[in-house]
């Protein structure tokens, strides 16, 4: 029984450099591989963050011009401030056809656009003085 335990320490059937290298040159592959996607999902994440954040300014003003509509008139209109970084433009005109006025918000960031909606509403009469 001896000579068994032996004959398996005299053995050479151990991992050499070469082969060490080589496994570790290929983990390092799939770890730099898993890196970068890691790396490309946060910033996608960054992005849709940036772009839900504008989306949410883009329906406040839109809400707030909704709001302004049912009890005033388009020239009592006050444009909205720059939120959090981001420009907000708002244009009110009349549509084409129809008596309503078309409403477009949107939301820049740096000059790149970041939302935009479009709405119609009637606007209160200008009273007569």
């Amino acid at each position: 029984m001896l000579k068994k335990y032996k004959k398996q320490l005299k053995s050479e059937s151990g991992v050499t450099l070469v082969e060490l290298l080589a496994a570790i040159t290929i983990l390092s592959l799939f770890v730099t591989a898993f890196l970068a996607f890691f790396t490309q999902a946060a910033n996608t994440n960054n992005i849709t963050n940036e772009v839900n954040e504008a989306t949410f300014i883009a329906q406040e003003e839109m809400e707030r011009v909704t709001h302004h509509a049912t009890e005033n008139t388009v020239e009592s209109y006050v444009k909205p401030e720059n939120k959090n970084g981001f420009e907000i433009e708002t244009k009110i005109t009349p549509a084409e056809d129809s008596d309503l006025q078309k409403i477009v918000v949107t939301v820049l960031e740096g000059g790149k656009l970041r939302a935009k909606m479009e709405t119609r509403l009637p606007f209160a009469e200008e009273s007569p003085e």
